[in-house]
This record gives C-alpha cells, sequence and structure tokens, in this order.
C-alpha cells in the first residue's frame, strides 16, 4: 500500500498539534447517544470492499490467461482492470493484512506482485511473467477469503482511511505508484473513490448524527480531493496543492475521531 519511508516533518506537522487538544473519545462518548450503530454500517461496507476485490480477482485472472496467451495488449488490458478494485481497497488492506498487502503491492521498489508484473508488461514489452502472476492470483484469492473473515473494526477503518488520504498527497504525488504503465493517476483516482466509499458507508451517518459541521467538512475535503483528479492527467496536477488537500483531510479526520468515541487516528 505505502513506500518504505514516510514523510516525518509532514507528519508530525499534522499529528502534533492535534494532539495538544486532548479530547478524548470516552468524552465524546458520554451521555445519551442515538447515532447509527457502526457494526451495521461496517457490514455494509464489507459487502462493498468484497465486489471490489472480487474485481481485482477477475482482472488477475484474466491476466493469467493472456500471458498464457502471450497476448501483450490484452495482458496490460487485464492488469489496468485488476487494479481498480485493488486501489479502491486499500483502506482496509493496509492496516488489516498489511503483510498481503506488501507481498501484493510493494512498491516503489516492487519485486513481486503488480508492480513486478508491470515492470515487464508495459516496460519490456515482455510476458514471461507467469510464475509472478500466479502468485498475484494466489495471494488475491487469500485476499477475498481475508475480507470474508477478519474481524472489522471502526478505529481499523478510521486509521486506514486518514493513512491512504495522507499516502495520495505525500507519497504518490512524487511521480506516481504505476510510473512505468503511466496510470498513476487512476491509483490516486481510485483510492481517493475508496476513501469516500468507506466514509460514507460507514463514518458519515453516525458523525452527520452527532455533529453535522464536521461531518460536512470532512464529505468537504473528500470532495476536494475527487475535484482535483477529475479530468487530469499526473504531469497538470499541482502537488502543493495536492498535498494540501491531502492534509487538510487528514486534519478534519483526526477531529472527527474523537466525535465518532475513537481515538484520533495516527500515520503510524
Amino acid at each position: 500500500m505505502s513506500p518504505e519511508n514516510w514523510n516525518d516533518r509532514a507528519r508530525r506537522a499534522i499529528v502534533l498539534p492535534l494532539c495538544a487538544l486532548g479530547i478524548t473519545a470516552a468524552a465524546a462518548a458520554a451521555g445519551t447517544d442515538t447515532t447509527p450503530p457502526l457494526d451495521a454500517a461496517m457490514e455494509r461496507y464489507r459487502a462493498a470492499l468484497a465486489q471490489d476485490v472480487e474485481r481485482t480477482v477477475a482482472g488477475a485472472e484474466t491476466l493469467r490467461a493472456r500471458i498464457a496467451a502471450r497476448d501483450l495488449a490484452g495482458a496490460k488490458q487485464a492488469w489496468l482492470e485488476a487494479r481498480v478494485g485493488w486501489e479502491r481497497s486499500e483502506v482496509f488492506t493496509g492496516g488489516f493484512v498489511p503483510d498481503l498487502d506488501r507481498d501484493i503491492d510493494a512498491w516503489p521498489n516492487g519485486t513481486t506482485g503488480f508492480h513486478a508484473i508491470e515492470a515487464r508488461l508495459f516496460g519490456a514489452e515482455q510476458t514471461d511473467v507467469a510464475d509472478e502472476t500466479e502468485a498475484l492470483v494466489r495471494n488475491l484469492a487469500t485476499l477475498r477469503t481475508q475480507v470474508r473473515g477478519t474481524t472489522l473494526t471502526a478505529q481499523g477503518l478510521l486509521n486506514g482511511i486518514t493513512r491512504l488520504a495522507y499516502e495520495v498527497g505525500e507519497s504518490k504525488i512524487d511521480g506516481g505508484e504505476s510510473r512505468v504503465s503511466g496510470t498513476s493517476i487512476d491509483d490516486m483516482r481510485n483510492n481517493v473513490a475508496g476513501i469516500d466509499l468507506a466514509w460514507r458507508t460507514i463514518f458519515a451517518p453516525a458523525l452527520t448524527a452527532r455533529d453535522g459541521a464536521a461531518a460536512a467538512e470532512v464529505q468537504h475535503r473528500i470532495d476536494d480531493l475527487e475535484t482535483m483528479f477529475a479530468n487530469q492527467d499526473l504531469r497538470h496536477l499541482d502537488p502543493d496543492g495536492l498535498r494540501a488537500a491531502s492534509e487538510q483531510l487528514v486534519l478534519a479526520l483526526q477531529t472527527a475521531a474523537p466525535h465518532l468515541a475513537l481515538s484520533r487516528p495516527t500515520l503510524e
């Protein structure tokens, strides 16, 4: 999901001022609570997440078939299709199945998974990645099982949303993740779509019931990111603007957390 090194300076700039506020989740949860429960919302999210993972598995299986047929153009298209569901799923994968996440999508030094295959298909224009593709299909099948059976937690999913929001603005903007295929803009666009899906499905109704202004602020920041990626390519993105928008979303999520009786998500 994420590169090997975080931007420590940017992380401290976000986290330290918020820590000084000292608002506890317990205090936010005190009193009468008519908030919609998060458990049912998380199960609705699981169903949507499972659909995205199925899309990724199907794309990888098509990729395997096109590789076996030595169909370079078909293999490239299947790789692109598999990436859509994967990038939308990273709210879950980075925090709940981190080892599997690394096997599937390690970067920038990807020797296995999507990016090892990308280098051969799009860089070398070769289809000699049968073993790597078989491993990818196998790991994605394991992910499908994990999505169905893993206990979801509200804290873990809020952490996943926040870290992915940070990653989009801090790590992926500098040349992007999928540089060889030239599809980094799609990676980021699908990341934000996954953030929006998780936020709207799990947290937005509960936060709206407790603090409508905080809920509106988070959604506004998500919408800002989506707008930045609409009809754009990586060359025309404003890196400073994207970084600022990403950090503003992180701040909004961290500020919202106590209203949901959750701890402020960190970037660790």
